[in-house]
């Protein structure tokens, strides 16, 4: 959907966008045209990844194994929402694929949730129905607790968290809330007229703040060989130098100290940082600050 919506993107930003290593998207578009969907990929510094031209969805017919993969889709997203309208589509879909014999039921995909989480789901999804305003109680990514009144505009899931894209009568934009993070959420008795948004102004104001956004710089990690498998499942191929020695050298780009940081330490003391000198300084008192909350035992 983000290429039908952006003419042209790169690894790194759909790494970003998604919270993934940028070998997972590689993946990931390799699939997409293994699927049939002409995904071009143009070398170069403002290369990037883009639909083939005239390239569009045909949504006259659907395959058998569509149809099993909707079906499939829906039963995890009513189990994940409790959205009583998806049962009906469920019928509707089970009318179509009644008559085949066999139905592998091998394949599922399974959606984490929690009551928590659902019973937000329903009220956000309510509120977008009826064009109430809703007021939360939201915790930011730096802690901060606010009230909020919001214009909820639609719900979607990615790297199985579910958010909401409103619009927020605090900041007066359009902001992205994760449903985690929600504390509480009540309806109000205030109604509102769907403002003129789409998605695809989020995906603009995300434009933006990576044109406005600070330049990426290099880290330079060696990994011994036991980590093999872990190096592969995080990091690029072009990312990757195994050493005569068995060794394994990573040199890979980030945005901010605590985005590499918070990487890093998911390989405990199975990594080393040869360089930049200010993100092992920075390193190495976050470990420290980390021993001071155990010094009582």
């Amino acid at each position: 959907m983000l290429l039908i919506y952006r003419k042209k993107i790169k690894a790194a930003e759909l790494s970003r966008y998604f919270e993934v290593s940028e070998r997972t998207i590689y993946r990931d578009i390799d699939s997409l045209n293994r699927a049939g969907i002409p995904i071009v990929s143009l070398p170069g510094q403002e290369g990037g990844y883009e639909l083939m031209d005239r390239f569009k969805l045909d949504k006259k017919y659907l395959t058998l194994d569509e149809l099993l993969s909707i079906q499939w889709a829906l039963k995890s997203i009513e189990k994940a929402t409790g959205f009583e309208d998806i049962n009906e589509l469920i019928s509707k879909i089970n009318q179509l694929i009644d008559s085949v014999p066999i139905q592998d039921k091998n394949i599922q995909l399974q959606i984490s949730h929690s009551n928590y989480s659902t019973q937000h789901i329903q009220t956000i999804y309510k509120s977008i129905q009826n064009c109430r305003v809703i007021k939360i109680r939201y915790v930011d990514h730096k802690g901060n607790e606010t009230e909020r009144d919001i214009e909820s505009m639609g719900i979607f899931l990615k790297d199985t968290h579910w958010y909401t894209w409103a619009y927020c009568l605090l900041r007066n934009e359009l902001r992205v809330f994760k449903l985690t993070r929600i504390m509480e959420i009540d309806n109000t008795n205030r109604f509102f007229t769907r403002r003129p948004y789409t998605i695809e102004d989020l995906y603009e104001k995300e434009d933006e703040k990576l044109e406005s956004s600070i330049r990426p710089f290099t880290v330079c990690l060696q990994f011994s060989q036991e980590m093999r498998a872990q190096v592969l499942d995080n990091f690029q191929e072009n990312e990757i130098v195994n050493n005569p020695d068995g060794t394994i050298i990573v040199e890979k780009n980030y945005y901010t100290i605590d985005q590499a940081i918070t990487q890093i330490i998911n390989f405990r003391n199975k990594v080393r940082i040869i360089y930049p000198k200010e993100l092992i300084l920075k390193f190495i008192k976050c470990l420290d600050d980390t021993i001071k909350l155990y010094k009582d035992l």
